[in-house]
């Protein structure tokens, strides 16, 4: 159940009629108030919408293993020329 003493955020929503209608009737129906009854419904669909309509990997690359992707991300990035032309081309550009 929804707890009532848990910080909040308010987020207007617009709800078409026949919608509001029904989420009365439920409110009416479980004895919760319209709002509890949004959120709850909200909160006990949020699973089912994520497993029928969130996106999976998009790539046919397989990631990289866990040791090798350690391994290439303990190495320092270290791009200081490359950073310092591309603020060089930058400062050309605005002076022009």
């Amino acid at each position: 159940m929804y707890d009532s003493y848990m910080k909040s955020v308010t987020y207007p929503l617009a709800v078409p009629p026949d919608f509001l209608r029904e989420m009365k009737q439920a409110a009416k129906e479980t004895g919760l108030s319209t709002a509890a009854t949004i959120r709850q419904s909200a909160r006990l669909g949020l699973p089912k919408l994520r497993e029928q309509m969130a996106v999976g990997r998009v790539t046919n690359v397989s990631p990289l293993p866990a040791k090798v992707a350690r391994a290439l991300y303990a190495q320092p990035d270290d791009d200081a020329e490359g950073i310092r032309l591309f603020m060089e081309a930058q400062s050309k550009a605005v002076q022009e």
